[in-house]
């Protein structure tokens, strides 16, 4: 079983609720169709709405310290909370993923770098087309399409793995 915090856009957006509550059930419901066991840290499920900022923050990166790995949402670089979350995630070797496509292609290089499970999940459909034959030029573009308009896929979630080093 993985554990995984969604990490995204809250303050300031009316309808985080929804937001949240959509992806929670798109990571579930295609975890299982492919017979792969996630739990999600949902945020507005756990964090009462009356809460300030700063004790909301601390209750989230409470959730976000048990989980396996994180989930960036599309917007999380409009959130001051979740480049904190993102930030600690990083520093701590906590596995993240982008699991839905950057806004614009230009952001795509920019996720590689701050979501290294994402990248390892492009280079490994990349090595996946080249072992079928595909031309390398080819496989390549392929890969990053493919990785790039991506929703909610939960193999990305393959590549975080569930034990931690102390």
């Amino acid at each position: 079983m993985k554990l995984i915090y969604l990490c995204g856009h809250v303050t300031g957006t009316e309808q985080a609720n929804i937001f949240f509550e959509r992806a929670e059930q798109k990571i579930k419901s295609a975890a299982k169709n492919n017979k792969i066991e996630i739990h999600i840290s949902n945020p507005m499920r756990f964090c009462e709405p009356k809460l300030d900022w700063h004790k909301a923050m601390r209750a989230c990166i409470q959730r976000l310290m048990m989980c396996d790995g994180i989930a960036l949402l599309q917007g999380w670089q409009n959130s001051k909370g979740a480049n904190i979350e993102l930030k600690l995630a990083s520093d701590l070797h906590i596995p993240v993923v982008y699991i839905e496509p950057p806004l614009q292609d230009r952001d795509i290089p920019d996720v590689f770098k701050l979501a290294p499970e994402t990248a390892r999940y492009c280079d490994a459909r990349f090595d996946q087309f080249c072992n079928e034959g595909i031309e390398e030029s080819l496989a390549e573009d392929r890969a990053m399409v493919e990785t790039a308009n991506r929703y909610l896929d939960p193999y990305g979630f393959e590549y975080i793995e569930t034990s931690r080093e102390e």
